[in-house]
């Protein structure tokens, strides 16, 4: 045994240039300044990446975007979130945007100010988190992990190249809740200097995810309550997260936020509650190799615990982890893809440099996250050159939607059923067996940018606007004042108004030929078309839309 105990400096002292440096690296302290300025470099290039092009690229989901967008404009005229309009999304969504508007005026681009505004909060806070917990190369990675997921042009599980700006609240709510697991389950390296601050940032935190979206605020709120049983460091300060959880808990509750409640609960009632387990069972088999790892990392926390290598607290952070990954991922309109359970390596990161394990296993722990920031970095590059591509991009030159870009065709199928060249408009030609009955992006921007043009027309009194589709961008489009009462996003799953309330505040309604979403139209021009009749006389018809008007609303000839 005494051989072998003096063996060990020798051992050491074989290290060679190479794993000496390694060593270095994944062991240097991450004083404040140098994580800044390490992770901020690489952030503030994505944000340029972004932001410089003078044009917004959607290639998927341009409709998505516009709801965004309406929010916004809601919100840019006073109205009140949930109150004057109704959504199940939260307030800060839109509140980005407009926030936009101030800033770069009333076009997409300002969509894209707001990512930079949520950007520059998840930043701080992960570099407040980050620096107390980890080494400076896990902690920088770990900050341009969080900051690259928000501004990747691209849903979580989608290729690179989908460059989609849809559904952007959940790549903030993957950001946000992956900075609060790894504050609640990796204590502090630094001592206790910055307990309240790092409270005061996790209550923010939670904040932010609950007006963005309920489901990543309840796993917020299941993770502090959970870290109060397993993570000492909480449990230690238990006054302080108690307090913490409780004035999140009081604040969703309370009165303020009752209209919102009522919008998601209308939302669940009407069947937006994703609870089909034989379609997340075929998500998670369809992708069961992506899964895999994680279910490893699992195992081997259990068997660290087991063998007396890590605390308990090691396995249980790890499945609580999967578990809300999991669950996020159910009710999320994404395949796979779980940002959540990365943070499973930087708590292995934690636990392997207290016992000094090798530099090298550290550094392969950190390839999941790297592999993750690769992915945003190559759909950021791609996004930004793909931008100057001027003949392969429509972009909008007129109304407050100048600026923004989707992929052109050589003939927009709208057009080429006008011209009479083909009898089944709106197939998929990329697909000649299976027909498709939607709009490509090009054909929803031909469609869109036409109805704004009729009503451009003097005969139209500038008034409220109702669409018979999922989203309703006109007033954005043409400046107008939005109709109160109306429902931002009316696709599947969403509550259908009364006409009475829907109508009440609408001067003018367009009915799509050809929507974003035909079921939902039909389902609006059954439930709506008596009301209609009765109340909006036809006033116009083109290859896309049937125009109908209140007669105040319609200017003599």
């Amino acid at each position: 045994m005494d051989n072998l105990v003096a063996s060990k400096p020798e051992t050491a002292s074989l290290q060679t240039p190479a794993d000496e440096v390694a060593a270095g690296l994944m062991t240097a302290s991450a004083s404040l300044a140098k994580l800044s300025v390490a992770a901020g470099v690489p952030v503030v290039v994505a944000i340029w990446a972004l932001l410089s092009p003078d044009r917004l690229l959607s290639r998927e989901m341009s409709w998505d975007l516009l709801f965004n967008l309406s929010g916004a404009w809601h919100l840019h005229y006073g109205h009140v979130a949930h109150v004057d309009f109704h959504d199940p999304v939260g307030e800060l969504n839109f509140l980005l945007t407009a926030l936009g508007f101030s800033i770069a005026g009333p076009t997409p681009h300002a969509f894209l100010v707001g990512v930079t505004i949520i950007t520059s909060f998840l930043f701080t806070a992960a570099v407040i988190v980050a620096w107390r917990r980890l080494p400076l190369v896990p902690a920088v990675i770990f900050v341009v992990f969080v900051c690259l997921l928000a501004l990747r042009p691209a849903n979580i599980g989608d290729l690179p190249t989908a460059y989609s700006f849809a559904m952007s609240y959940n790549r903030y709510g993957w950001g946000a809740i992956s900075i609060l697991s790894l504050l609640l389950f990796v204590p502090s390296r630094t001592g206790r200097g910055g307990d309240l601050i790092e409270a005061i940032a996790a209550g923010l935190l939670l904040t932010a995810l609950y007006y963005l979206k309920v489901t990543y605020f309840v796993v917020g709120l299941g993770a502090v309550a959970f870290a109060l049983l397993v993570s000492p460091h909480i449990r230690d300060q238990w006054r302080i997260w108690v307090t913490v959880g409780g004035v999140t808990a009081l604040n969703a509750v309370a009165p303020y936020n009752h209209a919102y409640l009522a919008d998601v609960l209308g939302a669940v009632q009407s069947g937006g509650v994703r609870d089909s387990l034989e379609n997340h069972l075929m998500n998670f088999f369809a992708y069961a190799d992506s899964y895999a790892a994680y279910i490893v990392a699992f195992v081997v926390a259990a068997w660290m615990w087991w063998s007396g290598r890590a605390p308990l607290q090691l396995p249980l952070a790890t499945a609580f982890l999967l578990a809300a990954g999991a669950f996020l991922l159910t009710q999320n309109a994404q395949p796979y893809g779980m940002p959540l359970a990365i943070v499973i390596a930087f708590l292995f990161v934690d636990q392997l440099r207290q016992q000094r394990a090798a530099p090298l296993l550290l550094g392969a722990l950190l390839i999941f996250p790297l592999l993750s920031i690769g992915t945003s970095a190559l759909s950021l590059v791609g996004y930004h050159l793909k931008t100057g591509c001027e003949q392969c991009l429509l972009v909008v030159d007129d109304t407050n939607l100048r600026g923004l870009a989707v992929p052109a065709e050589r003939e927009g199928l709208l057009a080429a059923f006008a011209a009479g060249h083909t009898k089944e408009p709106l197939l998929n030609r990329t697909r000649a067996i299976q027909p498709r009955y939607e709009l490509s992006q090009y054909e929803y921007i031909e469609t869109i940018t036409e109805a704004a043009a009729l009503l451009a027309e003097p005969r139209y009194r500038p008034g409220g606007v109702a669409i018979l589709d999922q989203v309703n961008p006109l007033p954005f489009m043409l400046g107008w004042r939005p109709p109160r009462g109306e429902t931002l996003w009316s696709g599947a799953g969403m509550p259908m108004q009364s006409p009475e309330a829907l109508f009440a505040d609408v001067d003018h309604v367009l009915i799509p030929k050809f929507s974003s979403y035909s079921p939902g139209t039909a389902a609006a021009r059954a439930k709506y078309g008596a009301y209609l009749a009765n109340h909006f006389p036809m006033r116009r018809e083109t290859q896309s839309w049937i125009v109908v008007s209140r007669a105040p609303a319609i200017l003599p000839p």
